[in-house]
Parts: structure tokens; sequence; C-alpha cells
């Protein structure tokens, strides 16, 4: 059954399907290396080996060369990707990537992998393979490190913001010759977006300084999300500034950001500076990922695809909300075989109160939190078809439903009562991915 086939014929009307009308075209290794070979640099810069990119210098815009001219042989090189929860298809980057390097005298020896999980698990050797390519697992056996947020041998201070509050880095990305983050830009729903910036914070930041970047997703004086801090905005988001401001205080040498379609292909990729480079690829995000509508719905299905769990069904959830009206009705298909995905989690959403966990994030300052109360806020109007435990999905308390079609019956019966005998819906089956931004009409 797909959720079209669940909703009653006559008892409401479908308002669209919100789906991305993009279609990626197959994405040869030449047009990954044609992204490589064209980088994007601030103005004036050279950021070639060795050259001086103080301020002053007379290059022409955009004209930095190549990635590869960025590393000299023999220098030790980190490369950076992200974890399982992240789709990436770094696995057809990184070989590209390698021949360049290799091509310029360069030993893959040189080159280890540090895979950038902020607080999440570490992924599992299946996983890794997925991520990087059976290929490179190989090809980097013996030099592959995982990030632990808590292993404070493994931690340096690389300074403090204006603010004070010192940032610490895994030590193996700060004591490489040379730091190149592989990531991909996403729309993300307190960063604004994924990708850039966030491989380093929080990707490889200690867990304090994981913790303050996230702690300023709250009003420091109300119980509300910051003024600021949404999806879709870098400039004035104050979490996304922040992660901006100390990562350069390590700036990698330079990015490579890829940007996905819905269905996983290859859509985009983006090379260069860490700043410049990022913004590029979220101006394909928005046009891949970004539905305006012009009315919202007194319901919503939403599938979450294949998410393995709540924390990453959660975007699924949050995205679909957009999609209704503020007492709107959100019907969730959410697989999450793996459960809720971390018992931290599960501490702060079964809280008595949203005051009580609004109180605890200021205390603590504990990430996540942050998911457990979006949850908490979204899901209290929300029924789940999941295959969550019944203890998991009372924690989130969500009402969980045996089908689609029974979830139906039960919102479209649920809104009759409160007087709206043909309520209108939106269809996200491509819920993980799609964000509706609601832009009313001009009169």
């Amino acid at each position: 059954m797909t959720i079209a086939d669940s909703i009653p014929e006559g008892r409401a009307e479908c308002l669209g399907s919100l789906v991305s009308s993009f279609r990626a075209a197959p994405f040869s290794d030449a047009v990954i290396d044609a992204a490589l070979c064209h980088p994007i640099w601030p103005a004036g810069a050279d950021n070639s080996a060795g050259a001086d990119n103080s301020a002053g210098a007379d290059n022409s815009a955009g004209a930095g060369s190549a990635v590869e001219n960025c590393i000299q042989p023999g220098e030790s090189v980190c490369l950076v990707v992200s974890d399982q929860t992240r789709k990436t298809a770094v696995h057809r980057i990184l070989p590209v990537l390698l021949r360049r390097l290799t091509g310029r005298g360069c030993k893959v020896r040189d080159f280890f992998i540090l895979v950038a999980t902020g607080i999440h698990r570490p992924p599992t050797p299946s996983e890794l393979d997925k991520i990087i390519g059976t290929e490179m697992t190989l090809a980097f056996s013996g030099r592959i490190f995982i990030h632990d947020p808590d292993d404070v041998t493994n931690l340096v201070s690389i300074g403090k913001t204006r603010c004070g509050h010192e940032v610490c880095l895994n030590r193996r990305a700060v004591e490489a010759d040379r730091l190149v983050l592989l990531g991909a830009a996403t729309y993300h729903y307190h960063a604004g977006f994924g990708g850039g910036r966030k491989s380093l914070i929080p990707g490889l930041a200690g867990r304090a300084t994981i913790a303050y970047n996230h702690s300023l997703t709250l009003d420091p004086e109300y119980d509300r999300i910051r003024p600021g801090v949404e999806i879709g905005r870098l400039d004035g988001n104050p979490v996304s500034e922040e992660m901006l401001k100390c990562a350069r205080l390590h700036s990698p040498d330079f990015i490579i950001n890829t940007v996905l379609a819905p269905d996983g292909q290859l859509a985009g990729v983006f090379a260069g500076d860490l700043d410049l480079a990022h913004r590029a690829a979220c101006e394909l995000v928005g046009q891949i990922d970004r539905v305006v509508i012009d009315r919202q719905a007194d319901f919503v299905v939403a599938d979450a695809g294949d998410a393995g769990n709540w924390i990453q069904a959660h975007k699924a959830l949050f995205n679909a909300a957009r999609a209704v009206q503020e007492a709107g009705r959100i019907i969730l298909l959410a697989p999450c075989s793996e459960g809720l995905g971390n018992e931290r989690f599960r501490y702060w959403v079964t809280r008595p109160t949203l005051v009580e966990i609004y109180r605890g994030l200021r205390q603590s300052l504990e990430v996540n939190g942050q998911t457990a109360l979006s949850t908490r806020i979204r899901g209290a109007r929300a029924l789940l078809v999941t295959q969550l435990s019944v203890r998991d999905a009372a924690d989130l308390r969500i009402a969980m439903m045996p089908d689609q079609r029974a979830a139906v019956l039960l919102t479209l019966d649920a809104l009759a009562r409160a007087g709206i005998k043909r309520p209108t819906y939106y269809l996200m089956p491509e819920a993980m991915a799609v964000v509706p931004f609601f832009e009313a009409r001009s009169v």
C-alpha cells in the first residue's frame, strides 16, 4: 500500500504530494573530477600548498587552484567523513580524489580517514563499508579512526571563542599536516544546513564543545527556540554562526560537499573553501528539497523511509509538521528497527513536562534533549506506524497505530468531531528530505 492508497475516497481533499521535482542525471566520475579541478575559493586566494594568502594578495576572484595543489607529497592528510547517520555518497568521491592526489606524487599511506561521529555511536564494519566503499575500506586498513567526544586524551584545545568558551577538537585532525572535510549539505532543523562547518563542530568536537553549541538553540530567557534558529538559515542563526567561528579556529585546507537527490542519487559536488563551497552546495539543496506551499493542511501522511532509529526519523516528523496548521495532525510511517537510537534521548523525552526539559537543558546543556524537545512538541499531534517496541513508542508519547489505514481513519474521525468534515491533506513520501516552506498568497 502506498501512502496515497490509505485515504478513503471522498472523505478528504488532497492538496498535493510534496516531492522534489528534481531528477538527478547520471553523475560520472568525470563530473566529480571537474568539481575538484575547479574549486570555490575566496576572491584573491591562492590555495596551493605554501602559498601566501595574506591580505592584499593579487589573485583573481575564484581562481584558486585545484584541490590537490593544497597538499604536498609526504604531508600527512586527515580525510574526515560523516558517520552512518548521514548519506553523503563519499564512496564516489574518495576514489576520484585519491587519483588526483596520487597523480601529484602523494602516497595513500600518508592519508588516514577520521569518522566524524559527534555524539553518535561508532559505525559498524558493514556501515563503514557503505560509507566509504569496500575498496576504500581495504585501501585504508589500519588507518581508519572513529572520533570519540569523551576521549580526552584524543582531544586538544584549538582556542576560545569571543565569548570565552573553549573549543576542543579531535587531536588527529589538529595534528595532521592537512585537513580535508568530506560531507553532504542537507537541511538541518537547528543548524540551518548540514555539511561544511558541521563536519568539525559537532562532528569532531569534544562533548562540552558540542553541548555549548547546541545550547544556543534555546532562548536565554523564555521557554522557546531562540529567534534565528531555523531550518535553511545560516546567517543570523546563532547555532550556525557559532559553528563557523569555532571551525575557523582550525580551518580545513578544503572541503568537498555533495548534494543528494531524495532518492539518494548524487546531484552535485562542491569543493574548496569551508564557507563558500558549503554555501554553494546549500543553494542546490534549496533547489532540490525546498517545496513552497501557500496553504497548510489539516493533516499530512509522511513517510520516513528507511530511518533506522527515532533520532533519524525525527527529521521526517519535523518536516511534516511544517505542512500542517498549528493544530494539524501528522501520520508518520517510520520503521525505526534500531529503536530510539540513544538511551540519553530516552531520558530527556520521558521528562514529565516541557518546562522540565527546558530547565534541564539550561542546566546540563545535553545534546539529545534538543531532539527530545522537538519530538515532544510535534509528536503530541502525531500518530505513528512503526516497528518500535510498545515501550519506545510510549516513551515518545506518540500514539502507535497498527497500520496507516487505521491511522488515517482515526485522524478523519477526530477531525470530523472537531467540525472538519472534509479535511485537507498533503502526502509526503520523501519526508526525510523534502522540507515545506509556507508562503501565504499575497492578496
